[in-house]
């Protein structure tokens, strides 16, 4: 399957969110930051591997789109703690045993399951955990379903439905966090075009996408140009132990 992010532009990085504090502290919780490795799979522009690497951990980034990795570096520049491999998560190229805990980022349903759960497997110590995250905006809300739908957004991540793995893995459990972000129209507007559907679209169908938007933001919903719009988001981290 071609890859859509090998077309994201500098709107990515720039408007899709970072993840809240209090997810970040589950990835990283029970054991030392300074000791802790971690696989940050489809790490994108390095949105949680800058939060991981504020906290001291030592992360191995992988990313296949060479524009998702050419962001990330402009993000997060030399640091001693940062490796980036342009790799897959069904074939990483680590080697066995070699990080405490494997995170997908907003990247697990691009993923061979039953591939990436094996590789996963194979690269995390025994013991170590896999994580899976989703920031999703909050659709129970009916203005913000119907934002997302026009945005096409296809990444509606249900609490009640978790991530199925191989059985190399415990069953995931599940931790939710609820928070909100501060955008304005034209930001939604922006995150509108980081979306696969849309990079995938034609001309007129990103066009007819975006025009939709426009409408839905400033004559329904009656937002002024440049306001404050708080938007309602949570965020699901799964969590799977390595079986021995």
């Amino acid at each position: 399957m071609t890859n859509p992010f090998r077309l994201a532009t500098d709107s990515y990085g720039a408007v899709r969110p970072s993840y809240p504090r209090a997810a970040v502290e589950k990835i990283v919780e029970g054991a030392e930051a300074s000791t802790l490795t971690i696989a940050d799979v489809g790490a994108g522009t390095g949105k949680l591997t800058a939060a991981l690497l504020s906290r001291g951990v030592k992360v191995t980034a992988i990313e296949p789109a060479q524009a998702m990795r050419d962001q990330m570096r402009q993000l997060l520049g030399e640091d001693a703690n940062l490796e980036i491999v342009d790799a897959c998560g069904e074939s990483t190229g680590l080697p066995d045993s070699s990080v405490d805990r494997a995170v997908f980022a907003q990247s697990w349903h691009w993923m061979d399951a039953e591939a990436a759960s094996a590789e996963m497997h194979r690269i995390v110590r025994p013991g170590g955990k896999l994580m899976i995250v989703w920031n999703q905006l909050d659709v129970t809300i009916p203005w913000v379903h119907r934002l997302t739908r026009i945005m096409r957004s296809g990444d509606v991540h249900r609490p009640d439905r978790p991530p199925l793995l191989n059985s190399q893995w415990s069953q995931p459990v599940l931790e939710r966090f609820d928070w909100e972000d501060e955008s304005t129209p034209e930001e939604i507007l922006e995150l509108g075009t980081t979306r696969s559907s849309y990079l995938r679209s034609t001309s007129a169908g990103r066009e007819k996408m975006q025009a939709n938007l426009r409408w839905y933001l400033y004559e329904h919903l009656g937002f002024a140009p440049h306001s404050t719009v708080i938007l309602p988001y949570f965020t699901l981290v799964w969590t799977a132990y390595r079986a021995q």
